[in-house]
């Protein structure tokens, strides 16, 4: 799964993104304005050295003043005194060198008018860069002699040290952690939403609806849930509500039909007649049974899956039907125990109906238990496979209508699987037959 698949990963992604880029662009503004600061002072320093060191010089005769310069020298400045400048404009300075000429004009304005040259001692254009980089400067004494100083620039004024990376490092920790701590605050609601809004379509529940808490957006999500939950019950309410009228009305025709049957003198098309009108009574109980699906009020409690699997078993095997069980001790999930004993009864009637036997295996993991039913019959063409579970769909090329059965049987099964989270499917197998997963959460 991709960090961008969930709020929480993109929530993450932007806090760690903006925050951290903010945070190291924080950190390089530090870097950058304490090491101006440190130039700056160094400049400052060395200035009032060189100031101090030409009073020096002035005050001594003038056949020392080169052994006095001699020496005074030391760490990068090395001093020579002579008569005339032994510095030479040009060159690019380097902001060392800009920020010490600066600063001597500023606190020696004579030096402008008895003279100040700025040199470099490199073949090419001097960079902030460059760590051989020297910098020759003659400064005019009052006499008219100069003082001459080589300045050296060792290296480079930088801020760092295991500090800085350590508060990098806990920075971006802190970054992290409060995007982690952010996105679960603000996912919760969701998450939340989602677990109700799963379990608010499963039928038999107490018809709660979704818990509109949270921020504004989740409130309305949870509302919209709601009123189409509203909408959803008053459909299949009406839906039932038109067929149970319908039903009553046909039934009235059908009971004059059966009396009007009676007076019929031919008894072939007597036991026709009857045989019609007990099938079409039978299809109408069907169809408002398919109905009244998930419309009851059975609760959902722990039903043992293994024990309801055993009886219907049990059921087949005491009518004359082959069947097989291969069944743990115990397999328990929430739901409704009739709803789920009629679906599973479809399935394996399904099973010996059309392939003559039946094996029933069940398998459970942390997530949900798996039922399959398998028979050795034909099979139902691929392209067939998801079109059995319409309404009073049967396939003439793979089940018999002799056989009974009105097409609801999968249909009922399916329905009641996805009313408990789960679901049915079909597959052909390569040894042949068919086999029917019935999936539920636990």
């Amino acid at each position: 799964m991709k960090l961008t698949d969930t709020i929480a990963g993109r929530t993450v992604l932007v806090l760690v993104l903006g925050l951290g880029s903010i945070l190291f662009l924080a950190q390089y503004l530090y870097q950058v304005a304490s090491e101006r600061e440190l130039l700056a002072s160094n400049a400052n320093r060395v200035a009032e050295r060189l100031l101090v060191l030409a009073e020096t010089i002035t005050a001594v005769k003038p056949e020392t003043r080169d052994t006095t310069a001699h020496s005074l020298s030391g760490g990068p400045l090395e001093l020579h005194w002579s008569e005339e400048p032994l510095s030479t404009a040009g060159g690019r300075l380097d902001s060392a060198a800009r920020t010490l000429r600066t600063y001597l004009l500023e606190r020696a304005p004579a030096l402008s008018s008895r003279g100040l040259i700025f040199g470099t001692s490199s073949a090419s254009p001097a960079t902030d860069g460059d760590q051989d980089h020297t910098t020759v400067i003659s400064l005019g004494l009052e006499d008219g002699s100069w003082l001459n100083v080589t300045l050296a620039r060792v290296q480079s004024t930088r801020v760092s040290s295991p500090s800085f990376l350590v508060s990098l490092l806990v920075g971006a920790l802190g970054v992290v952690v409060v995007a982690v701590l952010l996105s679960i605050w603000l996912t919760r609601p969701l998450n939340l939403l989602a677990k109700e809004a799963r379990t608010l379509f499963v039928s038999g529940d107490d018809g709660r609806p979704v818990a509109e808490t949270g921020t504004r957006e989740v409130r309305t999500v949870a509302a919209a849930i709601n009123e189409m939950h509203r909408r959803i019950d008053r459909l299949i309410s009406d839906r039932t509500q038109m067929l149970a009228a319908i039903s009553h009305d046909l039934r009235t025709p059908l009971t004059r039909l059966r009396l009007r049957a009676t007076a019929i003198d031919d008894e072939t098309l007597k036991k026709s007649v009857d045989h019609d009108l007990d099938e079409m009574e039978q299809m109408i109980d069907a169809a408002l049974g398919f109905l009244k699906e998930g419309t009851d009020c059975e609760p959902v409690e722990p039903v043992d899956i293994a024990a309801i699997l055993q009886t219907i078993a049990d059921d087949a095997q005491d009518a004359g039907h082959a069947v097989d069980v291969e069944l743990p001790r115990s397999v328990v999930v929430k739901g409704r125990h009739l709803a789920l004993k009629r679906a599973l009864t479809n399935l394996v009637n399904n099973a010996v109906r059309h392939g003559g036997a039946a094996t029933i295996t069940v398998r459970r993991d942390k997530r949900e238990a798996v039922i399959i039913i398998t028979d050795p019959g034909p099979g139902i063409p691929p392209d067939k496979l998801e079109t059995v579970f319409e309404p009073f769909r049967r396939l003439d090329d793979a089940r018999n209508l002799e056989k009974g059965g009105y097409g609801l049987g999968l249909t009922v099964a399916r329905s009641v699987a996805r009313s408990h989270g789960g679901d049915v499917i079909l597959a052909n197998r390569p040894e042949g037959g068919l086999a029917a997963t019935f999936r539920l959460p636990v």
